[in-house]
């Protein structure tokens, strides 16, 4: 049996909350996704149903193995196969990989590809193929229960979250934080399961990149459908909670510094352009406005607009940190020492990366990936040394998103020499450690401890000079 599908209330195409009592999620445990499907043309249509959700147990297991922001500075995108058996393993990587390359064509995935971490994980399952393909009523045994027809609608695809985090988590992928579930089918269809971060498609359907990167903008950028079909005529409801719908106008959005005002009536290449309201969205062809003419959430093989483009790399650096490595924030340096950092690269910028020493700008160190603090001629004790990198993308325009998701500042503790040879340790003291390293030094005749003439010779002179400094004080 087939529990994923057996469990599916009866489903019903949601128009966002123009809808009077939209169903909820029930007690058997459901949730809204979206189902779209385009025509010979690639104009979308489908809408928000309500399908099998991970249980509770199932989405605190993949919460705790996968959490946003993961330590490894990637967002690792793991795509699973169902419907491959052992001896179609080939097929799943073909499919797979040319849906990783494929992916990755529309701006903003094209500039912010380097961070992303693809892992394909081999599923088996013991027959080949899913549910209801070609036609309803064909039942397949498969590992993730993926099946077209999925509540009553063709095109709507399927899966067992619950499965499918199992399988991502439990596999050799570094991290998961979106999964993608493809099929081992041609036949159209796909789904996107927003709070599971997961996204199904079709294997071998010439237009699965398409599907996959139009459900990824709902799983992952929390997009919405931007295409007029299947809700009421007229949207009646409050404003909606996603970035590319509004029930306010042009001039109004302007007035009420609301939505996309600070977009409004600009253009940038690689985009749905130009940036306005556009009557019709989330399934309503009136009372609703939407970005741009035809992005890539009202039809396929379209580009984003710049809201959502926007949007999208807020998110990615929800999973990413424009620092990629280098030391932890609060880190104790010497004088003598060198801070080295490694910047996230985008492909065809860099990041701005700024040094500064006790609150000014070092000119000379601005877009270096290191600070030799030797060369700043520090003494006087402790001084404070302050990094930020930050992604000056034009395609990002809200402060609060540069401020709180591109940009990172590390602050460094840096101890200088305070000008007396026996601060041994060059932290702007004279205390126990300088004397213990001394004896250490003279001991072991360590250059530290060589500090009176005949050079190379450690002797009373020596432990003499180091007394008097120390006594001397910091001059």
């Amino acid at each position: 049996m087939k529990p994923m599908h057996a469990v599916v209330p009866t489903l019903a195409i949601l128009a966002s909350s123009g809808i009077a009592a939209e169903p909820a999620p029930d007690a058997a445990g459901s949730e809204l996704a979206f189902g779209c499907w385009g025509d010979e043309q690639g104009h979308l249509s489908g809408g928000r149903f309500l399908v099998p959700s991970l249980t509770e147990a199932q989405r605190a297991a993949f919460q705790n193995n996968a959490p946003r922001g993961a330590p490894d500075n990637r967002i690792d995108l793991v795509i699973v196969g169902d419907g491959y058996t052992a001896d179609e393993m080939a097929q799943f990587h073909l499919d797979a990989d040319r849906i990783s390359v494929d992916f990755f064509s529309y701006e903003p995935w094209t500039t912010y590809r380097p961070y992303f971490r693809i892992t394909e994980v081999e599923v088996v399952s013991n027959e080949s193929g899913v549910d209801n393909d070609p036609t309803q009523g064909i039942d397949r045994d498969t590992a993730m229960n993926m099946g077209f027809w999925c509540g009553g609608i063709e095109r709507l695809l399927c899966v067992s979250t619950g499965l499918a985090w199992s399988y991502a988590i439990t596999s050799s992928a570094p991290d998961v934080d979106q999964i993608l579930a493809i099929a081992n089918s041609s036949k159209y269809g796909g789904a996107g399961y927003g709070s599971a971060n997961v996204g199904t498609a079709s294997g071998q359907n010439a237009a699965a990149v398409q599907i996959a990167i139009h459900e990824m903008g709902h799983s992952l950028g929390d997009l919405a459908d931007e295409y007029t079909y299947g809700g009421p005529t007229t949207y009646t409801g409050g404003e909606p909670t996603e970035v590319d719908l509004s029930i306010f106008d042009h001039d109004e959005q302007i007035a009420l510094e609301t939505k996309w005002h600070l977009w409004m009536d600009q253009s940038m290449p690689g985009f749905d352009n130009p940036v306005s309201t556009y009557e019709g969205g989330g399934y309503s062809v009136y009372g609703i406005y939407r970005p741009s003419n035809n992005s890539m959430m009202r039809s396929l093989s379209r580009p984003f607009n710049l809201p959502s483009a926007e949007k999208l790399i807020k998110e990615f650096y929800g999973e990413v940190r424009p620092i990629d490595q280098g030391p932890a924030s609060g880190a104790s340096f010497t004088s003598a020492d060198t801070i080295s950092i490694v910047p996230m690269q985008p492909v065809g910028h860099d990041l701005t990366i700024e040094w500064s020493l006790d609150g000014s700008v070092i000119p000379s160190a601005a877009q270096s990936w290191s600070l030799d603090l030797s060369s700043l001629g520090l003494s006087g004790g402790a001084h404070t040394v302050q990094l930020s990198v930050v992604d000056e993308t034009p395609w990002v325009i809200k402060p609060g998103i540069r401020d709180n998701f591109l940009t990172e500042i590390r602050t460094y503790t840096v101890s200088a020499g305070c000008g007396s040879v026996a601060d041994i340790n060059a932290d702007g003291l004279l205390d126990l450690n300088d004397i213990s390293l001394f004896v250490t030094a003279f001991l072991n005749h360590d250059d530290a401890a060589d500090l009176a003439d005949p050079a190379g010779v450690w002797d009373l002179n020596d432990l003499s000079a180091f007394i008097g400094a120390f006594v001397a004080g910091c001059p």
